[in-house]
């Protein structure tokens, strides 16, 4: 009752706290003493953030545009590059975004990009204000870990992957500077409050995972020299992409067309990439090697999280799978064979990384859609797995549940046992007292002894529960159930030939299989 309460007062207060006492656009929410309570703060602060989540302003807060005016690093057709930002005054994490979008890789693809995807290469049609969702919500029921935390998001106006260094050499012509910009972005947020913050957490999906991979000892390092006591990760959505065979060469026209190979070697030569040196080091004479996942993650020195999806559906559109097919019912056994093959070999790749949520799906990026939370494998989520990941190293997390089940935090941070309205007089009451004091002597006795064992214990725990190393074992496409629906836009009515087909295809005896069906279909 007294906590329901609580709430009715914080109500109040939000609700009548005007623009100066809340900033604009801006949470005032300080969790420094909830994160001292380890993982049950975490709950608590969930807790009361959504039972309070409908008191006070009801739009969304919104990013705000920052173009970078004053630098010399520009988007592909010369406008400014820049960001979008919403801060959390209260929160000492800070979330920095790379947008994604494919990229170009001569003048000719580029001129038809600049036609069909302006604002993927140009910020003068950028809005002022933007709003998001996936890891970048504030919504805690979408975004249950990191709600509270300081958004950036980096639009993809570069073309490059993230990784160019060359500026327009005439009238008319492109510049490529992915990464300096991002270099440009980093510092610019030191100024802005990241200096102060104890965390950074670099994320991108799609070709902004692939930035991620070749930017984040950089963006790792100006942070470290300007700011040494913030910590810098990252986080990589769909950038982890495999320089294998194509199922089916086709001409290379653009980035749709090429095999993975063949469109990377090309964008280089015009992009003058800034790829990490101890990656080249590795790959001197195939330098290109450095965009694909497996082949720069041994060269990478900062903590780097993985989730890919083993049937990437990028990854399948540029191995030119289901070039001169239909979808789903007109693939033929080699098809299906392939695509086996590509999971598999998708799995030996990221056998050795040390953090990586890898699904079964077909599907792509998935950390700003709004069910990221909802994917899980061997029962724990994406959202859980990468908030155990990220809390690692402090050892106060496992996969986003309470380290003890035992220990009660108080809500209001005292002791919730109710208190008589006027304690007892006389003899009574001081042998009582000397009776609890007695008792607490003893406790405490025992609690000392104990100590020592109750600590290795918890880390034992804490070890064997926080699972951030997860790869799905099941054997075919999109046979994990918490998949997102499957792309291909026929599979609802083959759903029993896709499983007949696939059988045969994996040596297994079609009968066994005609009562089964694809995951949500």
């Amino acid at each position: 009752m007294e906590f329901h309460h609580l709430l009715s007062w914080m109500c109040v207060v939000i609700v009548n706290a005007g623009p100066a006492d809340r900033g604009r656009n801006d949470i005032t929410l300080n969790t420094e003493k909830l994160n001292e309570l380890g993982s049950q703060g975490q709950l608590l602060l969930r807790h009361i953030a959504i039972t309070t989540h409908s008191c006070g302003v009801k739009e969304q807060p919104k990013f705000r545009r920052k173009l970078l005016r004053h630098s010399s690093v520009a988007c592909n057709d010369g406008s400014p590059a820049g960001y979008y930002i919403r801060k959390s005054h209260g929160s000492s994490k800070w979330i920095v975004f790379l947008e994604g979008g494919w990229f170009c890789l001569d003048r000719t693809s580029c001129a038809e990009r600049y036609t069909v995807m302006r604002d993927f290469m140009s910020s003068r049609n950028w809005p002022r204000h933007r709003k998001a969702s996936g890891i970048l919500s504030w919504d805690p029921e979408e975004n249950p870990f990191y709600f509270h935390a300081n958004m950036v998001i980096v639009p993809y106006c570069s073309s490059d992957s993230w990784s160019g260094a060359r500026n327009a050499s005439s009238r008319g012509d492109f510049a490529f500077m992915g990464s300096l910009i991002l270099e440009e972005v980093v510092k610019e947020l030191l100024k802005k409050g990241l200096r102060n913050a104890k965390k950074m957490l670099v994320m991108g999906s799609s070709a902004g995972g692939t930035g991620v991979l070749i930017n984040l000892d950089r963006m790792a390092k100006v942070v470290k020299d300007r700011a040494p006591g913030v910590e810098v990760r990252g986080v990589v959505d769909a950038g982890w992409f495999l320089d294998n065979e194509p199922y089916k060469e086709r001409h290379c026209r653009d980035a749709y067309t090429c095999s993975p190979t063949d469109g990377i070697k090309k964008g280089i030569e015009y992009w003058h990439p800034r790829l990490p040196e101890d990656c080249i080091a590795r790959h001197p004479s195939e330098v290109w090697r450095c965009y694909f996942g497996h082949r720069i993650y041994p060269s990478l020195k900062t903590p780097v999280f993985i989730i890919q999806n083993l049937y990437d559906a990028a990854q399948i559109k540029v191995d030119n799978v289901f070039e001169d097919k239909g979808r789903g019912s007109d693939l033929s056994n080699d098809q299906w064979m392939y695509l086996l093959q590509l999971g598999e070999e998708m799995k030996e790749t990221l056998m050795n990384a040390s953090a990586v949520f890898a699904p079964a799906c077909v599907s792509h990026d998935v950390l700003t859609k709004s069910e990221w939370h909802t994917t899980s494998i061997a029962g724990v989520t994406l959202a859980q797995s990468i908030f155990c990941w990220e809390e690692s190293n402090a050892g106060k997390r496992q996969c986003g549940k309470s380290t003890s089940n035992k220990r009660k935090i108080s809500l209001l941070g005292v002791n919730e046992t109710p208190l008589a309205d006027e304690p007892p007089s006389g003899s009574a009451y001081q042998r009582r007292r000397q009776k609890n004091r007695k008792k607490r002597r003893r406790n405490k006795r025992k609690r000392r002894k104990n100590r020592g064992r109750s600590r290795n214990r918890d880390k034992r725990a804490a070890k064997s529960n926080c699972k951030s190393h997860l790869i799905d074992t099941c054997p075919w496409p999109h046979c994990n159930c918490s998949c997102p629906k499957c792309p291909w836009a026929t599979m609802a009515e083959v759903s029993q030939y896709f499983m007949k087909s696939l059988a045969g295809v994996m040596g297994i005896d079609p009968k066994k299989m005609q009562n089964v069906n694809l995951c949500g279909y």
